[in-house]
């Protein structure tokens, strides 16, 4: 069953990597971290802090997309759309002006690492590390060696599927010293929470983990009571699914909510069909910046949904 449930998670991720919903969330991640450093930069105040930008589950910080063949290649404008298209979350963050004053790139995968290496080569004026570590791990370490009373941070988790454990969240929140975005990975969330049962073992552990409680089992199911057949035998309890996108979504809100100041309105990412995907939220952990950083992310969040 574990093996199902991986398989089900890595297909669910990889047949929607890369579409439109993928340069959505980039357009807002990149806007926000625009507006975050130039406030460090500009704001007396702020500039006492040293700042870093973390992302968690880097890749090979690009996007994968077939070469533009033909006719294509004659057309200067399409080929710089196409490279823009191509730019993931690292690249994006590395041209960020003003610079964060440490970048933090935090990939398993070795050779993805050597690609990343790579990237902020490019990029030598910036202070650049790469982390060939798990994601969860590295973080944890990292919100241990955090001072708070000298670093602002922004964390950006964009999951392989389910891979985020709430362990990790809840100490970004508890550094009172990060800014947090944080794909949530809802079309993979759904697809464990079957309908007419609870889900198997391996799926219901696995969300324990991601939402860092049990309490989703009394969210997401309801029970019925029904009489064996002409009443004659005992009554039998039916777990049945009841919540919908808008229960799970709250819930983890909700969530947020314990360990962070303030949480943004949720961003949902939905593929070429319309089937919503994953939900994009921020969650601002130090109290004296939480609300102009909830402004910030809310207005870049509202504008991109009047475009959509």
């Amino acid at each position: 069953m574990a093996g199902e449930f991986e398989r089900a998670d890595t297909l669910t991720y990889q047949s929607q990597f890369g579409g439109a919903w993928t340069q959505r969330k980039l357009e807002v991640l990149q806007k926000y971290l625009r507006a975050y450093t130039t406030i460090f930069a500009t704001n007396p105040r702020a500039r006492f802090y040293s700042t870093t930008y973390v992302d968690a589950f880097a890749g090979t910080g690009s996007l994968r997309r077939p070469e533009p063949t033909g006719f294509v290649e004659l057309i200067q404008q399409v080929q710089e759309i196409e490279k823009e298209f191509r730019k993931g979350s690292v690249r994006r963050a590395l041209e960020v002006e003003p610079a964060f004053d440490k970048y933090i790139f935090i990939e398993r995968d070795k050779v993805k690492c050597q690609e990343l290496r790579a990237i902020a080569a490019e990029f030598s004026q910036r202070r650049a590390e790469v982390v060939n570590e798990d994601a969860n791990r590295a973080l944890l370490n990292w919100c241990k060696n955090l001072k708070p009373k000298k670093e602002r941070a922004v964390v950006f988790l964009d999951p392989f599927g389910t891979s985020v454990c709430w362990e990790v969240v809840a100490a970004l929140g508890r550094t009172r010293a990060v800014d947090l975005w944080v794909l949530f990975p809802y079309s993979a969330i759904n697809r464990m929470l079957v309908r007419k049962r609870k889900p198997p073992k391996a799926w219901a552990d696995r969300l324990t983990t991601v939402f860092g409680t049990n309490a989703w089992e009394g969210e997401f199911y309801s029970a019925s009571v029904f009489q064996s057949f002409l009443d004659l035998g005992p009554t039998v309890e039916r777990e049945r699914k009841s919540a919908d996108h808008r229960t799970i979504t709250e819930f983890y809100v909700r969530r947020l909510k314990r360990e962070f100041r303030a949480v943004s309105d949720p961003f949902p990412l939905h593929n070429s069909i319309g089937s919503l995907m994953f939900i994009l939220f921020f969650a601002a952990g130090n109290e004296h910046s939480a609300k102009t950083g909830l402004k910030i992310a809310n207005d870049i969040i509202g504008k991109e949904l009047d475009l959509s």
